[in-house]
């Protein structure tokens, strides 16, 4: 079995069905882009509130893959991860200035701006997300380690986004006009620029798509890049606000988070899952022992005190055998420790075998003794146990040859109180006591406490 920690730390393997999806997704987004690009400046009407929502959605969903890539790479010391997440959190952050010029999307008209403005702070989105993809894809193939500087990617985004802003703006002169007709976009002196921020995906898109080995996080950025590759082509050829391809890049744009979000989160539940199967087995691994497989005397401590509690609650009654194998001692300066390890396990598998209840708690106490704690069950019902348990193992006929029987045997003692005022440690007393009366009778043999409560004997 592999080590949990080196279990939980493997990278998350992209299976055939993913890479299926992947594909069909991106075949999908192509034959669209085909099927649209004759109809996509056709006109259509306005949608009161399209703009706003998808600004919400825009905006909510790039933090939120921000901020989970920036917690994971800072987390991991993994720098490229980091720049991941800044790429979406440049999204995230432009899109605050873009719904704040884009007409009518807040308010009626601009709260910044032109409708000028809207187009450069569109083109400036583009392009500098493609260039952080293709610059985390250049990051990726370099050693993992080195500082991540979490604090300076966020100041070097939020200072991108406001010159973006502002060159949209306040320093538009600056810039070549978008709307040289007064309408259609990227028309006169900026007809290419569609071009360059196509071309700016692209490269970015085949970067990520020509790293070898990818992880899931890696093919869903691929899709996702296919997805602004086709937000750009479609928006370009729309040439218009409210056209056909406008209104279909719009969900592009989203599919470009989404895709990698999704995946993002669907690793956190298989993530979530061997969390929760690690926790199970690290829990069956402190209370196990190691040799036997049965409780270990930790489990057997915190079992008997729980069953002792609920006992005295419910006034029923508690009763445990204490095994030890007789002249173990010899046992093992015959056939040597590792001859009394296998004695010991086949002693622990009969005894596993006899005990049956959900409930009942079998423990290996320390050394060659055993323990058995059963709840709800009465002195007479604990004797017919143990004397199962020594008539099983005498069964195996387990060899000893420097014992009087020429087998492996086991003394047991049996005691069951109803608790009232005594602490959990009375019951093992008393057990061990009787385990002691075995012993110093002859061995073998199967002795209950004196002390049992009357209760204990009738229930």
């Amino acid at each position: 079995m592999k080590p949990v920690g080196t279990w939980l730390a493997e990278e998350p393997v992209v299976g055939p069905v993913q890479r299926g999806l992947a594909t069909i997704l991106c075949a999908v987004l192509l034959l669209s882009a085909a099927f649209l690009t004759p109809h996509a400046d056709r006109p259509l009407p306005p949608l009161p509130g399209y703009m706003t929502a998808f600004c919400a959605a825009m905006l909510v969903t790039n933090l939120l893959l921000a901020l989970l890539l920036y917690s994971r790479g800072h987390t991991e010391e993994d720098p490229a991860t980091v720049q991941l997440g800044s790429a979406y959190f440049f999204v995230a952050a432009i899109f605050l200035p873009l719904a704040a010029v884009f007409p009518d999307a807040i308010v009626n008209g601009s709260l910044l701006g032109t409708p000028a403005s809207a187009v450069w702070v569109w083109s400036f989105w583009h392009a500098g997300f493609g260039l952080a993809i293709l610059r985390y894809a250049l990051r990726v193939r370099q050693p993992r380690g080195g500082p991540t500087r979490l604090g300076r990617e966020v100041l070097a985004v939020l200072v991108l986004v406001a010159l973006a802003t502002a060159l949209s703006t306040v320093w538009m002169e600056l810039l070549p006009p978008v709307f040289v007709n007064g309408r259609t976009f990227f028309s006169g002196p900026v007809e290419a620029l569609p071009w360059v921020l196509l071309l700016i995906d692209v490269i970015a898109l085949l970067a990520v798509a020509r790293l070898k080995d990818p992880t899931p996080e890696q093919l869903w950025l691929t899709v996702g890049m296919a997805a602004a590759c086709f937000d750009v082509w479609l928006t370009f050829l729309g040439s218009d606000r409210f056209s056909l391809g406008w209104y279909v890049a719009k969900q592009g744009s989203l599919f470009t988070t989404m895709a990698v979000l999704l995946s993002f989160l669907h690793a956190l539940a298989v993530l979530y899952r061997r969390v929760s199967t690690a926790n199970l087995l690290l829990a069956r691994l402190v209370n196990q022992d190691g040799l036997t497989g049965l409780a270990n005397r930790r489990r057997f401590d915190e079992a008997l005190e729980n069953e002792w509690r609920r006992a005295r609650r419910e006034r029923r009654p508690l009763s445990l055998l204490m095994l030890d194998v007789d002249l173990f001692k010899r046992y093992n300066d015959r056939y040597g420790h590792l001859g009394g390890d296998e004695c010991l396990k086949t002693v622990a598998e009969v005894i596993a075998h006899c005990v049956h209840r959900p409930a009942d708690v079998a423990a290996r106490y320390g050394g060659e003794e055993f323990a058995v704690i059963l709840p709800g069950t009465p002195l007479a019902g604990a004797f017919e146990l143990a004397h199962r348990i020594r008539e099983r193992l005498a069964a195996q006929a387990l060899p000893h040859a420097d014992a009087p029987l020429g087998r492996v045997t086991v003394s047991i003692g049996v005691a069951s109180l109803v608790p009232t005022g005594q602490d959990a440690e009375q019951l093992v007393r008393l057990a061990d006591a009787a385990l002691y009366r075995a012993k110093a009778e002859g061995r073998d043999r199967v002795c209950g406490s004196d002390r049992a409560s009357p209760a204990a004997q009738s229930a």
